[in-house]
């Protein structure tokens, strides 16, 4: 439950941003679309850099079950400076891409539109989630190894604490309360960096001061910095940010194809699509918490116990995955009600949801499967996979259902139903026979 309330918080700061700028709109659906279209570019390069830090924690948890608390520390420092790394990493390459907003507002633009007001508001706004980064990477970086190390209830109410204060800072600087002048989706996007500035604050003093952790600190040394650390991490983290660009590069490349159907759809499409991210995250959470699980197990050679804690995620995921589609399904219209005023908006998104209600079960399987892959570090595999899925299968075909058939904002969303159940197979073939050869392993020992 701790991973869960931390992995939906990570998240709910783009909900909130979504609901309050589309609030703020009101009818006009203008600032929902900057929103949509800033957030769209910097969630692929968020969600790479967020890929790569996944990789701590297998290798963490690993260590940890073994005892290992030296290598459990020097495994800590070398991934807080591939953290560092790749935060500023991924600051570079997301201001390089910074004139790509323009770009794709000019692409996407119908006749009669004013795309230039979109692209002016989002901006500003991409730019103060640009700067959140850092702040955001550091964050990381701590709480994947507290969960390696079992902890996850820091995370938690840091996660929790983070998000109340970016909902209020929401309510002044986007509204213009207190004294502030109204920024709208700017607003926003300060709102999102100074409540991750909080966050890392936070987690990094209870690093440096939880008594808990002085059996890490006191083994905190330069000299354990290595080139073959981070390797380590890299050849672990690289497959999962792959995985996590293409699947994510799908989801923002249907929001982007969405503007050229005007702002309406792209608006839509970003309700919907912040409506479903929430759900999603539950989902990522109990994965979360199945690598931890896996981990251990991994580490500790207690093989026996693997095929339970496989069984046992599939059944939390799929349970998870009915009860939103039942939710998706039958309060479409009052759930997009809460993110505009705008009915044209409101009837596009409830019809996109019970679309996305479809896709729950398979985007749970294969989330799930690759979450408990990245336990037992076996993800080189996954690179073919969401290959074949999402470049081979979910954009050409929801292109041709979009374009060709002139099913639209739909046809787009179909693509991604059969790129996601394609995704779900494969990794749940690769999972299951992973778990038949340990199994085999263990009983000829």
């Amino acid at each position: 439950m701790p991973v869960v309330l931390a992995q939906a918080g990570q998240l709910t700061t783009q909900f909130a941003d979504t609901a309050m700028v589309g609030n703020y709109g009101g009818s006009d659906p203008a600032p929902l679309a900057a929103v949509s279209l800033g957030s769209s570019l910097f969630l692929l390069i968020y969600l790479a850099a967020l890929g790569l830090g996944l990789a701590i924690t297998p290798l963490v948890g690993e260590q940890y079950a073994r005892g290992e608390r030296v290598k459990v520390a020097h495994l800590f420092e070398n991934g807080m400076l591939y953290s560092l790394i790749i935060g500023v990493v991924a600051m570079v390459a997301a201001l390089a891409l910074r004139p790509l907003i323009g770009v794709l507002g000019e692409w996407m633009s119908t006749p009669g539109e004013d795309i230039g007001a979109v692209v002016q508001m989002a901006i500003p706004y991409y730019d103060m989630l640009v700067w959140s980064i850092l702040p955001l990477m550091v964050f990381i970086g701590v709480k994947q190894f507290l969960e390696g190390i079992g902890n996850t209830s820091t995370a938690m109410w840091i996660t929790l604490a983070g998000n109340a204060a970016n909902l209020i800072l929401n309510y002044i600087f986007i509204f213009g309360n207190y004294g502030c002048e109204a920024m709208g989706a700017e607003g926003a996007g300060l709102a999102t960096l100074l409540s991750r500035i909080g966050q890392m604050l936070a987690i990094v003093a209870y690093l440096l001061l939880a008594p808990k952790l002085k059996i890490y600190r006191c083994h905190f040394s330069r000299g354990s910095l290595s080139m073959a650390s981070l390797r380590a991490l890299l050849r672990v983290g690289y497959p999962i940010s792959f995985q996590m660009i293409l699947e994510s590069a799908a989801f923002i490349l249907t929001s982007i194809l969405a503007l050229s159907f005007g702002t309406v759809a792209g608006g839509a499409m970003q309700v919907a699509f912040s409506i479903a991210n929430v759900a999603w995250m539950i989902t990522v959470a109990i994965g979360s918490a199945s690598t931890i699980l896996v981990s251990h197990i991994y580490g500790s050679r207690q093989h026996a116990e693997l095929r339970p804690t496989v069984n046992a995620t599939y059944h939390l995921g799929l349970t998870w995955a009915f009860i939103m589609a039942v939710v998706f399904i039958l309060f479409r219209h009052p759930i997009a009600s809460l993110f505009t005023d705008n009915g044209e908006v409101i009837a596009l998104t409830a019809q996109l949801m019970l679309l996305i209600a479809v896709y729950q079960f398979s985007d749970a399987v294969q989330g799930l499967s690759i979450s408990m892959m990245r336990g037992i570090q076996d993800v080189k595999i996954i690179m073919p996979i969401v290959l074949c899925s999402y470049l081979l299968i979910n954009i050409p075909v929801g292109c041709l259902l979009a374009y060709t058939f002139y099913l639209e904002c739909h046809g787009l969303v179909i693509g991604l139903i059969l790129g996601l159940s394609t995704a779900a197979l494969l990794t749940c073939i690769r999972l299951r026979s992973k778990v038949l050869r340990f199994e085999h392993a263990e009983s000829i020992q």
